[in-house]
């Protein structure tokens, strides 16, 4: 019985310091891998190492739409930016060449709500037994008034992926582009990147 108790003690022991040894923090204590399987310089359909950094994580995460470099379709990315506002999200835009430097963004509002379930989970008035009616925060409409807007062969595209970009991180089903009070597009929807 005794040595039963005794080798029922050294398990327990053992696997308490398997925990620990998982549990333990890494020797850097301010970046993270998130891939630490990746070689140093990639290679075709291998993502590169990135690390996580702390700082980063008191950003704000958002997804970012732009035109590929060939300009044949739109791909989207993950970003991130210091505060959640219509000017750091265009200014993420800027550095991926999809609007020009110096853009600024005059007014974004938002209007209206979705009438139809159809249009997603979660859009229209939720009901919770026993809890007042909530409003979802998604909009029908919004309208984005920018400075100014690049003039080239892919403004078509590149008007797609502000609308993307704005759609996905403020909660709207149509976004309208507007310069100097001229709509450049109306009522634009979500075109999934890779079209």
């Amino acid at each position: 019985m005794k040595r039963a108790a005794r080798t029922m003690m050294c398990l327990i022991v053992a696997m308490m310091v398997l925990s620990f040894t998982a549990c333990s923090p890494t020797t850097d204590k301010n970046t993270y891998s998130l891939n630490s399987t990746a070689a140093a310089g990639g290679g075709q359909g291998v993502v590169p190492e990135r690390g996580y950094d702390r700082e980063d994580a008191k950003n704000q995460l958002i997804s970012l739409y732009f035109v590929s470099a060939d300009g044949s379709k739109l791909e989207g990315t993950m970003e991130t930016i210091p505060e959640m506002s219509y000017q750091a999200v265009a200014d993420k835009l800027i550095e991926y060449d999809v609007l020009e430097e110096g853009t600024t963004v005059i007014t974004f509002s938002t209007d209206g709500m979705p009438e139809d379930e159809e249009v997603g989970p979660g859009i229209v008035t939720e009901t919770i037994p026993g809890m007042p009616e909530t409003e979802s925060p998604r909009r029908e409409y919004g309208v984005l008034e920018l400075s100014q807007f690049p003039d080239d062969a892919q403004r078509e595209k590149k008007l797609q992926a502000v609308a993307d970009t704005f759609i996905e991180n403020f909660d709207v089903l149509y976004v309208t582009i507007t310069v100097d009070g001229e709509t450049l597009a109306e009522n634009l929807t979500f075109v999934e990147a890779g079209k």
